[in-house]
């Protein structure tokens, strides 16, 4: 009754790929790799990415910062000169009983 022999499927299936597939099953287990790390590479890439536009934000933000210090900074600058201009020529600021103020009439 060698005719008559059941073998089970899945063992028959196994024991072909192990047996003689080798090249197919180290093929697929190399795509199953390059898959992981192409999903592993592209999530790292959006996160860079993300964190890449905090900083760029960041950076505009404190350049900003820098120019409106820098114009802060002349600003007291040219205020200093004109105090010591006004010191060394003797010019006294006006108090407020000297103000006199003119209106137009029409």
């Amino acid at each position: 009754m060698a005719g008559n022999e059941r073998y089970s499927l899945g063992q028959e299936i196994f024991e072909d790929l192990i047996g003689r597939n080798k090249f197919a099953l180290l093929l697929l287990a190399l795509i199953v790799v390059t898959a992981l790390a192409t999903v592993w590479i592209t999530a790292q890439t959006r996160l860079l990415t993300a964190e890449q536009g905090k900083l760029v934000k960041a950076n505009r933000k404190l350049e900003n910062q820098y120019i409106h210090l820098q114009l802060e900074e002349n600003s007291a600058s040219r205020e200093n000169r004109i105090n010591a201009f006004a010191t060394k020529a003797e010019l006294q600021s006006i108090k407020k009983e000297q103000e006199v103020i003119l209106l137009e009439k029409k």
